[in-house]
């Protein structure tokens, strides 16, 4: 029996991110534009959602992803649906909502030393913990 892999995230943790997912897509069309700018400038526009820091609010461990509060916006469209008196209740129109990314493509942020960083797992009173590797500080509580 298969069991899914460890991940470093868990719901509720900020996170740096990385990189994101749909570079190619943005550069796409701007060719003028960017033949002003200069490489490092270019690769900032590039990396739109690059060090950005949210709050993770779904983890799929399946998946191997995360939703990151604020960050990979993508638009959902959607109609009333239901009884009438409900209706007035739900959201319709275009909604704006997180979309799913990969967990490689963030860094937790020790809430100790407040830097990204890499964790590693210690065993404390019979349970598994994070430890950050910078500052060597309990990331989960005991």
């Amino acid at each position: 029996m298969a069991r899914a892999a460890q991940l470093h995230i868990k719901k509720g943790d900020v996170v740096y991110i990385r990189r994101g997912k749909d570079r190619e897509r943005r550069m796409e069309g701007r060719e003028q534009e960017l033949e002003r700018l200069e490489p490092d400038r270019i690769r900032a526009e590039a990396e739109k959602n690059s060090g950005k820091r949210g709050k993770v609010i779904g983890v799929s461990r399946a998946t191997r992803q995360v939703l990151v509060d604020g960050v990979n916006m993508v638009t959902k469209h959607a109609k009333a649906r239901g009884m009438s008196s409900r209706t007035a209740q739900m959201q319709t129109g275009r909604i704006q909502q997180p979309g799913r990314m990969s967990a490689a493509n963030v860094m937790l942020v020790c809430p100790r030393c407040d830097r990204p960083t890499k964790v590693t797992w210690r065993e404390v009173e019979g349970k598994r913990i994070r430890v950050c590797r910078r500052c060597h500080e309990y990331v989960d509580e005991v």
